[in-house]
């Protein structure tokens, strides 16, 4: 995907109560321990300075974390409500990311003032430059939680997406049995000439793969798992068998959806898996994901 393309999309991953307290507690998390383990910014060098006692220190942190999750709490269910930051685009809301980091630092720069920061250097909590770099620091920091978030998000729609398309299937598959169309009229499989090549009942039909002018059919005889090697074109044979429920899943494969057992996603690419030849992954393409999902719903 084009990143104008990306940018110009809607933001939805904040969207519900839940994701914005998976961002909020998962950043507030993110920043503690984040400056524990890796101390940047030189929080090293303080931390062994004999100035700062460890109640100085648990208090430097936790007040980092409580003012990262004032902020973001004060911006997600106060300003965005305020100020009807809704239905924007991510490019709108990368801006959005700008103002909670700034809304963080000022949080925290008021907190100063009561709880001092680590050397008891209250003067440095006044210099606009020191300021600047902390606000430049809370920004980097929170990006990490932020996209970590996103891609919670989408990892989580995308799983919802395939169980109910995986559900759509089964509801597909009980109609399509029950109604005795698959009864009616043999699969006819025709070559480039449009000769006859192979005559099979819908059932037996499993799923048919491309390589260069040639289809490879699959299907089943006496319980076993047969080959076909057919002259022609994969997206000819998909046209010809329009009324089966065939479907091209992929630009090198066609699928019986009678067959299909499940869907998963691996390695970020999804796989319709058969039941009727073990462990067999068919590729799918997102393109030739929606048109499965038409299919269906206009069942």
């Amino acid at each position: 995907m084009k990143l104008q393309v990306f940018l110009n999309q809607p933001f939805f991953y904040l969207d519900s109560q839940k994701n914005k307290g998976i961002y909020i507690v998962s950043s507030t998390i993110f920043v503690l321990f984040f400056l524990i383990l890796f101390q940047p910014y030189g929080i090293t060098e303080e931390l062994n300075n004999p100035v700062n006692s460890i109640i100085s220190i648990a208090l430097f942190f936790l007040t980092i974390s409580f003012c990262t999750f004032l902020g973001l709490c004060f911006s997600q269910f106060f300003l965005i409500p305020i100020f009807n930051f809704h239905k924007v685009s991510n490019k709108e809301y990368i801006f959005w990311l700008f103002i909670e980091a700034l809304l963080i630092t000022l949080i925290y720069f008021i907190f100063s003032f009561f709880i001092p920061d680590l050397g008891n250097d209250f003067e440095n909590e006044l210099n606009i430059f020191f300021q600047l770099k902390n606000y430049f620091r809370c920004l980097t920091v929170l990006l990490f939680p932020f996209f970590g978030t996103i891609i919670y998000v989408l990892i989580k729609e995308l799983n919802h997406e395939i169980q109910v398309l995986e559900n759509e299937i089964y509801m597909f598959q009980d109609v399509y049995k029950t109604s005795n169309a698959s009864k009616e009229h043999p699969v006819l499989i025709y070559d480039e000439n449009k000769n006859i090549e192979l005559e099979l009942q819908i059932d037996d039909f499993l799923y048919a793969e491309s390589s260069n002018q040639y289809v490879l059919i699959y299907y089943s005889n006496a319980n076993s798992i047969k080959k076909h090697l057919v002259r022609a074109r994969l997206k000819t044979i998909v046209k010809t068998l329009k009324h089966f429920p065939v479907e091209q899943c992929h630009r090198s494969y066609a699928i019986n959806l009678l067959h299909v057992k499940s869907l998963i996603r691996k390695d970020g690419k999804t796989y319709l898996i058969m039941n009727t030849i073990k462990n067999k992954e068919i590729p799918v393409s997102k393109s030739y994901l929606n048109s499965i999902k038409k299919r269906i719903l206009n069942s």
